[in-house]
């Protein structure tokens, strides 16, 4: 059995891994990830930050691994965690992806992307899109139902719309 300074040591290894993975999340983000006491990773959280080994925006609630990307968080990628927060028990395994892939993760024997669609890129990500020869599991984030409608990728298997609060909308194109 693994003592609680050994499980505090592995969560906090999970909180750098995480950041420095995805570069910058919601304080909330980075609470959700853990099935603990919110109050024992928010000490947690405090140690690190006292320790210079992450940042937080307390006006922006970002949590970052350099001071730096503060200033102009990955919106698109908080976005896309949030949806990935949604598979928590599930998950296998998870990493941020290469365009236009923003998350790829592992639920179950199951492989899904998690693609976000900014306003203005739809054509663009059509044609990527629609040449890739894969089975994987797609859930797209778009900013409204009207966008999800000029998006013509394949293997979408929800569309989400993701609110600020972190509250994900999934959806399904009527064909």
């Amino acid at each position: 059995m693994k003592t609680r300074s050994e499980i505090y040591e592995k969560e906090g290894t999970t909180i750098l891994r995480i950041l420095s993975t995805y570069h910058t999340l919601t304080y909330e983000q980075v609470l959700r990830t853990f099935n603990r006491k919110p109050e024992t990773i928010r000490n947690l959280i405090s140690n690190l930050l006292k320790q210079g080994r992450i940042f937080y925006d307390a006006d922006k609630e970002i949590l970052c691994d350099r001071p730096e990307r503060a200033s102009s968080p990955d919106y698109a990628m908080i976005a896309a965690y949030w949806v990935l927060l949604d598979f928590d028990n599930a998950l296998v395994y998870h990493t941020c992806g290469e365009f236009p892939i923003t998350i790829t993760f592992f639920s179950g024997d199951e492989e899904y992307e998690i693609i976000y669609v900014q306003p203005g890129q739809e054509v663009l990500l059509n044609h990527v899109l629609s040449k890739a020869n894969t089975s994987v599991n797609r859930l797209v984030i778009v900013t409204s139902q009207e966008q999800a409608k000029q998006l013509q990728i394949p293997n979408v298997i929800a569309f989400c719309i993701v609110e600020k609060d972190g509250k994900v909308n999934y959806y399904r194109k009527g064909r």
